[in-house]
């Protein structure tokens, strides 16, 4: 089967340090202490980070564009409803763009890490707890983090869906099938 290139090495581990290290955060979050939850999140804000800066450098072509969230609620319908037309995509579909935008690169991840640092002023601190801004950081943390999580499970909830199986070896290997390619991203130019 012939094969086009979808994410290169960087961008899979770019990928999966972020998703991998967002999990252990959850996982470690009722830990009584707080040090391996906190290395974790260094861990974390770095990758995404370098993330960014990596994205400045070479350019965010998974950026939200005009109309992304119309079309990618119609994109959605598609997977429940029958006989709906979808118009030719790009390599990135409008919802992974909207996500994107979200989760990774955006609003969720930066909040949460910025947050958190308020987590470590809070629990090694204790006398700061009552601070105004270290107390609102930490309810921020919280809602952020809960926010996170909701998103995260929304995207493998969507990536599982039988119309969008087809893109979770590509994470693993870089590769899609040049067949999928131009079925469902003819705007692409691999």
């Amino acid at each position: 089967m012939e094969t086009v290139l979808r994410h290169t090495a960087i961008t899979r581990i770019e990928h999966w340090s972020i998703a991998l290290s967002g999990i252990m955060l959850y996982a470690t979050h009722e830990m009584q202490d707080k040090s391996l939850h906190i290395y974790i999140g260094i861990a974390f804000a770095l990758f995404l980070m370098l993330h960014i800066i990596r994205r400045c450098v070479t350019g965010f072509d998974a950026l939200m564009k005009k109309g992304d969230i119309k079309e990618g609620l119609h994109i959605i319908k598609s997977f429940f409803v029958k006989n709906i037309k979808i118009a030719p995509q790009g390599k990135f579909l409008p919802e992974q763009r909207v996500v994107y935008i979200y989760i990774l690169c955006g609003i969720l991840c930066i909040l949460v890490a910025v947050s958190g640092i308020s987590n470590i002023i809070y629990y090694y601190y204790p006398a700061l707890r009552s601070n105004f801004i270290i107390k609102e950081l930490w309810y921020m943390h919280h809602i952020t983090a809960a926010l996170f999580v909701i998103f995260f499970i929304v995207h493998i909830f969507f990536l599982l869906l039988p119309a969008n199986r087809y893109l979770i070896s590509s994470m693993f290997t870089g590769r899609l099938s040049r067949e999928k390619a131009a079925e469902k991203h003819p705007k692409w130019d691999y």
